[in-house]
């Protein structure tokens, strides 16, 4: 019985030991106990994706812009032009759409150029981009170019209404971009007036600059090219000069030097020919005329008068010499005179007198030439 009891208080000892023994190191940690599901919860959150944004932005900056991302997430700019999508961490590729192709804004028309940051080179001119990662942060940017109303103000150079406004035919222009283009004298043209700038990866904009090349009035050019300049985006209704100026026309008598003729051809830089009225005093102005080249001829009765070429940059007087009937017969009247009479002259006197004939003459036809070439 003593051993019966024996072993069974040895065997509940031994029972307990184990059980202490067993359980002894999770009652000494309890953080140890927890330690598997906490390193699981871990293991699961550092698995989690974390945010990542795209950035789409405008150049130049332009608000109410509507994008399409991945097709069924629409995205509108702000008043800086810019709008941004955020989403989970994938490998997934994306796209984004422009929606808007032809775009007003504050009186400017924007038209779509390129994308920067768009990833894939070729799909740099295209209105929608495939293929966008989601796996950093990083900005996408759309770049427009604007065209400004223009309408032109045409002055002449003392500032007043251009004469012949109506007669211009076109007006010329050369861009900072290299570019002609042509503005119309009347009306609104649009011109380009910002233009993207794409370098070191980056875009940016900047003001279109012109130059006045031609303003073209009766087939001539009447601005000096280049000296005018202006911005459309920082004026509408540019100041174009044009030059215009006056122009006297006369005859006078070769030898007698009296006022003469009854009306004078006026040929036109463009070849037309335009009659003019001599007044009663053998002379007639003509004003508003345009910057250029042109030929005066003077009809005086039966008088030989020759044509003479003006270039007007100035106010001019075109003083054209006429030889009358009655300056070739006082010319051969002198000559018959000395011829008569050089007999009762010495032979010194004959050759001093037919060499002042002979100088004479020569001396009036010059005289006649120069008058009618020189313009005063």
């Amino acid at each position: 019985m003593k051993a019966w009891l024996t072993r069974g208080l040895g065997a509940v000892i031994l029972a307990c030991l184990a059980a202490s023994l067993a359980a002894g190191p999770a009652a000494a940690d309890p953080a140890h106990s927890q330690s598997p599901a906490r390193s699981q919860s871990s293991a699961a959150g550092s698995m989690q994706p974390w945010p990542v944004t795209i950035t789409v932005r405008t150049v130049p900056a332009m608000p109410r812009i509507l994008f399409l991302f991945d097709n069924d997430v629409r995205l509108l700019t702000d008043r800086d032009g810019v709008t941004s999508f955020t989403e989970r961490h994938n490998f997934s590729s994306h796209t984004l759409v422009l929606l808007q192709r032809g775009i007003i804004v504050s009186g400017r028309r924007y038209t779509f150029v390129r994308w920067s940051g768009q990833r894939d080179p070729d799909q740099a001119y295209r209105t929608a981009i495939h293929g966008l990662p989601m796996r950093a942060n990083y900005t996408v940017t759309a770049s427009f170019a604007a065209a400004c109303p223009v309408t032109p103000h045409l002055v002449d150079q003392d500032g007043a209404p251009m004469p012949a406004a109506s007669q211009v035919s076109q007006i010329n222009l050369l861009s900072s971009l290299g570019q002609v283009t042509t503005m119309k004298p009347s009306g609104t043209t649009w011109l380009p007036c910002v233009s993207p700038v794409y370098r070191d990866s980056q875009l940016s904009s900047r003001p279109v600059l012109y130059s006045v090349q031609s303003v073209l009035v009766g087939g001539t050019n009447v601005v000096h090219a280049g000296v005018e300049r202006f911005s459309p985006s920082k004026t509408s209704s540019p100041k174009v000069t044009g030059f215009f100026y006056s122009l006297t026309i006369t005859a006078h008598d070769a030898l007698l030097g009296g006022a003469t003729g009854n009306y004078a051809l006026l040929t036109m830089p463009d070849k037309t020919v335009r009659r003019v009225a001599l007044g009663p005093g053998h002379t007639a102005t003509v004003t508003g005329l345009p910057l250029g080249d042109y030929q005066v001829l003077v009809a005086a009765g039966h008088a030989d008068v020759s044509p003479v070429t003006v270039h007007l940059s100035r106010d001019e007087t075109a003083n054209l010499a006429a030889i009358s009937v009655a300056d070739i017969a006082i010319v051969c009247g002198v000559l018959i005179i000395g011829i008569a009479g050089a007999p009762l002259l010495s032979r010194t006197r004959r050759r001093r007198v037919l060499a002042f004939i002979r100088r004479d003459s020569t001396r009036v036809q010059h005289d006649a030439r120069e008058t009618g070439e020189k313009v005063t």
